[in-house]
C-alpha cells in the first residue's frame, strides 16, 4: 500500500494510522468522533439529588454531581452516533463542571474504524431544572400520605426502654422513602406512609418482632380515604412474669408458633400465639407471690432464701431455677407457688 501523507499535519502513514485521507488525530480534530446533543436538560431534586428519567424518579444520591453523571451517561449512551466512516463509538466517562444553574459535561469518547482506535472529548451544555421530587415534597408539606401506622405499646412505654426504642426506630427506618413523616405522641408514634402496601409491610415486621396486635380501619372518603393501621406492641421480654387471664406465667422466649410460657401454678409449658395473648388479656404480674430474695445457703438438699418478709427453707426438689447458675449470696426474683419455688431471674 503506497505511503500516505496527511494534508493537515504532514505526517505519513508510516508514523500514524489513517482514517480516509487524514491521520486519525487530524480526523478527530476536524470531524470529531460522535454526534451528540449540544444541550441536555436535567430535572433534579434539590433535597435528595434524585433525577427524573422518562417521567420516573431515580433513587436518592449523595451528591448532585453523582446524580447528573449517572443520568448523562445513561441518556447520552442512547443518543451517541459515530461520525462517518467510524464504525462504532462508546462513552468512556463523563466529567462535570457545575456553574450555578447550568453545567458543562465533558464526554470522553472512544471510537473505532477497523483496527484503528480513536479517542476524543465532546462538550455538552447541561441545563439544570431544580425542583422537589414527590417524596421530598411530601415530607416537606406533610401531605402525600395514604396510610397512618399508629404505634402504641403495652405494658411498657417504648420511650422508657432504650433497646425497645432502638428496635422500633430501626424497623420504621427500614421502609425508608415511603415514610412521609413521623410524629411522636404521648402514647407512641404515628408513622405517615405514602402507600398502603408499605404500611402493611411495616405492620407485619412490627408484629413479628413485638408480638403485636394489628387492626386496620379506613377513614375519609374518595381521594381523602386513608388507611389507619393500629399496631399494639407487646413490650415484654423473656424473663418477665406475666399474668394472662388471671394466671401467672413465666415468659421463656419465642418460637415459630408463638410465645413459650410456663404456668407457674401447674408447672406446665404452653405455647400462646400473639392473638391468643391479646384476646385473653395480659399484664405484668404484680401479685404478692412475687418477691425479691437472696439465696442465703444451699446445703445438702435444702435451700434457705431470705427476703423482706422473712426467710423460708425448702427442699431442693421443690426449687426450679430459670437461670443458668445458682450461687449462695445471689439475689433472685422469686415466685412462690403452692407447689414449688421458682427462681425466675437473677437480680442485681
Amino acid at each position: 500500500m503506497p505511503e500516505r501523507i496527511c494534508p493537515m499535519c504532514g505526517r505519513s502513514s508510516r508514523e500514524v494510522e489513517f482514517i480516509g485521507s487524514l491521520c486519525k488525530d487530524c480526523f478527530v480534530k476536524k470531524y470529531g468522533i460522535a454526534r451528540l446533543p449540544e444541550q441536555v436538560e436535567v430535572t433534579y431534586c434539590t433535597s435528595c439529588h434524585a433525577h427524573r428519567t422518562s417521567g420516573r424518579w431515580s433513587d436518592p444520591y449523595q451528591s448532585l454531581e453523582e446524580s447528573l453523571t449517572d443520568y448523562l451517561e445513561a441518556y447520552l449512551a442512547n443518543k451517541v452516533k459515530p461520525v462517518e466512516p467510524l464504525e462504532s463509538v462508546g462513552i468512556d466517562g463523563v466529567r462535570l463542571e457545575l456553574q450555578g444553574g447550568t453545567a458543562t459535561a465533558y464526554v470522553d469518547l472512544e471510537g473505532s474504524y477497523g483496527d484503528v482506535k480513536v479517542k476524543g472529548t465532546a462538550v455538552v451544555k447541561v441545563m439544570l431544572k431544580p425542583t422537589l421530587c414527590p417524596v421530598c415534597s411530601s415530607r416537606k408539606t406533610g401531605e402525600g400520605y395514604t396510610a397512618v401506622v399508629q404505634l402504641r405499646s403495652y405494658p411498657r412505654s417504648i420511650s422508657k426502654v432504650k433497646h425497645l426504642s432502638e428496635r422500633v426506630q430501626r424497623i420504621v427506618a427500614s421502609i425508608g422513602d415511603d415514610i412521609v413523616k413521623v410524629e411522636e405522641r404521648k402514647e407512641g408514634l404515628d408513622v405517615y406512609v405514602r402507600e398502603h402496601s408499605a404500611a402493611r409491610v411495616l405492620a407485619t415486621r412490627l408484629r413479628s418482632e413485638f408480638n403485636a396486635k394489628v387492626i386496620e380501619t379506613y377513614k375519609g372518603r374518595g381521594d381523602r380515604l386513608k388507611l389507619y393501621v393500629s399496631v399494639r406492641l407487646a413490650t415484654v421480654s423473656p424473663g418477665d412474669v406475666l399474668e394472662v387471664d388471671g394466671t401467672p406465667y413465666f415468659y421463656m422466649g419465642d418460637s415459630q408458633n408463638g410465645l413459650l410460657l410456663i404456668n407457674l401454678e401447674t408447672g406446665k409449658r404452653a405455647v400462646m400465639t400473639p392473638d391468643e395473648l391479646w384476646d385473653q388479656g395480659f399484664k405484668l404480674y404484680e401479685g404478692q407471690n412475687l418477691e425479691r430474695m437472696m439465696l442465703l445457703s444451699r446445703q445438702g438438699n435444702r435451700y434457705v432464701l431470705v427476703g423482706d418478709e422473712g426467710s423460708i427453707e425448702v427442699p431442693s426438689d421443690q426449687v426450679e431455677a430459670f437461670t443458668e447458675t445458682v450461687n449462695e449470696g445471689d439475689h433472685f426474683l422469686v415466685y412462690l407457688s403452692r407447689r414449688r419455688i421458682y427462681l425466675v431471674r437473677r437480680e442485681e
